[in-house]
């Protein structure tokens, strides 16, 4: 009996796939038809349970109506996150001391200063505002698309982990030109912290939250209120003296790092 099946070829079954999110879409197409199937998409993660693929999977899929300023006809946030990222760490990963805390604060702080409205996806860790989610899949998803390995390097004393280029790390570009073309701020925060420890980097981005906090509070700003909210966030921030954060903020100020209604 002759069969009826058709063979299929897998580079259709790899669009099918990328279509419907279970692997990043690659061209225009595939991005329009992931947004119309997923527009609504939401999904929660059951906190007792830590499975780095099925978070990845779940993450790669998840789709939100947030508009960004510069790329209002696309939805896919989570892909232009990972695109962001790439960025910060092809311009970053030969810097002594670039790692995966440094990456995190700035990531938070190239999305603040773009405006991409995600403040309900971080929580207070003790280093910082932290997306678990996006950060728990963000070093399979490099390497994945074969732009990035991270590894943890444990011949350094402080288990700093290690970005290392792959064959097609260049391959994101077009899709940094498209989302972030016109945005001046990402390569202003880069060039800020390029240089910069871990330490300060943790500071400012962890002080941009504070004050971001009393804006939505609708508190009125001091700096004895983000003082406190400082303070309150961990113990862990009792390193930073009350000197430190005082000039901290200044500094932030004088580069105009600060919440925009402030500004």
């Amino acid at each position: 009996m002759e069969s009826n099946k058709k063979d299929i070829k897998e580079e259709n079954i790899d669009v099918c796939l990328r279509s419907f999110g279970i692997l990043l879409p690659t061209n225009e197409n595939e991005l329009n038809i992931f947004d119309n199937l997923n527009s609504n998409f939401e999904y929660k993660l059951d906190d007792s349970k830590i499975n780095l693929q099925a978070i990845f999977e779940e993450v790669s899929k998840e789709e939100h109506t947030f508009e960004i300023n510069h790329c209002p006809k696309s939805k896919n946030i989570y892909f232009k996150r990972v695109v962001l990222a790439a960025e910060i760490a092809n311009q970053l990963y030969n810097e002594p001391t670039f790692g995966h805390v440094k990456f995190q604060k700035i990531v938070y702080l190239c999305e603040q200063a773009n405006s991409m409205q995600l403040d309900d996806r971080y929580c207070k860790q003790a280093a910082g505002p932290y997306d678990r989610k996006f950060m728990h899949t963000i070093d399979f998803e490099l390497e994945k698309q074969n732009w990035f390995s991270v590894k943890k390097d444990n011949t350094d004393k402080y288990g700093r982990y290690v970005f290392k280029p792959l064959d097609g790390l260049l391959k994101y570009k077009d899709y940094y030109k498209k989302y972030y073309s016109n945005d001046d701020n990402i390569q202003l925060i880069i060039n800020l912290f390029k240089k910069e420890k871990t330490n300060f980097v943790e500071l400012v981005a962890t002080l941009y939250s504070c004050w971001t906090e009393i804006i939505t509070n609708n508190d009125t700003f001091s700096e004895e209120l983000i003082l406190k909210k400082l303070y309150a966030w961990s113990k862990e921030k009792k390193k930073y003296s009350e000197i430190e954060v005082i000039k901290t903020i200044t500094w932030m100020r004088d580069k105009s790092l600060i919440p925009i209604e402030l500004s």
